[in-house]
């Protein structure tokens, strides 16, 4: 259920683009805003992140056809105070992100946006657009998607669904709850029933890209609690690569790490690069 749009955000304005721009221009000022306000790149600004998930807000409401001719009528009543009841834009903020999963977050701006954060050093992939915009009760389930590399086989493709659209809902069901000032109840465990669903096809889960190449690395306790960075060395036919990888805080043992395009290479094409990350005492 759609909720009422309760403060008026001029998405125009904090993307900084035209009222007549087309995807190809929003999609360019969100790239270029996402990697400046990167709550990484951005570390001793509180409101960074807050302002990183506005860019997305703004972002995904003017890529979206529907929504884009909602919002517009709802904004030029706004701006002539003339609107009432059935001009309120009427999504607010979770359901425009949690759609936006559902779709697979914009597609190729997702991937364009990983690998620029990748190459910045900063947190990417699925966990951080998750926990980052759907808030740190993702903290579960982002320890479960942190052992997938990447939207690989049917049970990646069935995460991208399930998780957001569940914590989306309990959300949703909890603000109504405390706005009419009723206790929240209680419901399935979405934790429980997340991670039967992994456990169910975890033997689905594999690379299918022969060119894709594995390693593992072993961190300390106290750097996968704090994050860290490491330079890896590693043979990919027959010669040897240096990489700098960034481990985000907190991240679960065994985890795996994708960068994009650092496998084996054959016909002009590259694969990807899996690396797992061991939390133990690294062996001297």
């Amino acid at each position: 259920m759609q909720t009422r749009f309760r403060e008026f955000k001029d998405y125009y304005k904090i993307l900084g683009v035209p009222e007549n721009s087309q995807d190809p221009e929003i999609k360019k000022a969100y790239r270029k805003l996402a990697l400046e306000y990167h709550p990484d790149h951005n570390r001793d600004d509180p409101k960074s992140e807050e302002k990183f998930k506005q860019l997305t807000e703004a972002y995904g409401v003017l890529t979206d056809p529907l929504k884009r001719r909602e919002y517009d009528r709802f904004r030029a009543d706004y701006l002539a105070g003339s609107y009432d009841e059935s001009s309120q834009f009427r999504y607010s903020q979770q359901d425009i992100f949690e759609e936006m999963f559902r779709k697979g977050f914009g597609k190729d701006i997702f991937e364009e946006l990983n690998r620029e954060f990748s190459r910045s050093g900063f947190r990417s992939g699925n966990a951080f657009f998750q926990s980052t915009l759907l808030g740190g009760t993702l903290g579960g389930i982002t320890r479960i998607l942190g052992m997938i590399p990447g939207p690989i086989g049917r049970v990646s493709r069935l995460a991208h669904i399930v998780v957001p659209s569940l914590l989306a809902l309990k959300k949703m069901r909890d603000d109504r709850a405390a706005a009419e000032g009723r206790e929240p109840k209680k419901g399935p465990d979405i934790f429980g029933a997340a991670k039967g669903v992994f456990e169910r096809g975890k033997n689905l889960v594999r690379s299918t890209n022969p060119l894709d190449l594995s390693v593992s690395i072993t961190i300390s306790p106290a750097e996968a609690l704090a994050g860290t960075q490491k330079k890896i060395s590693y043979q990919v036919d027959g010669k040897t690569e240096q990489l700098m990888v960034r481990v985000p805080p907190k991240f679960p043992d065994g985890g795996k790490l994708r960068i994009k395009e650092k496998g084996r290479n054959k016909d002009e094409k590259r694969g990807d690069l899996f690396i797992q990350v061991k939390s133990g005492s690294p062996q001297s």
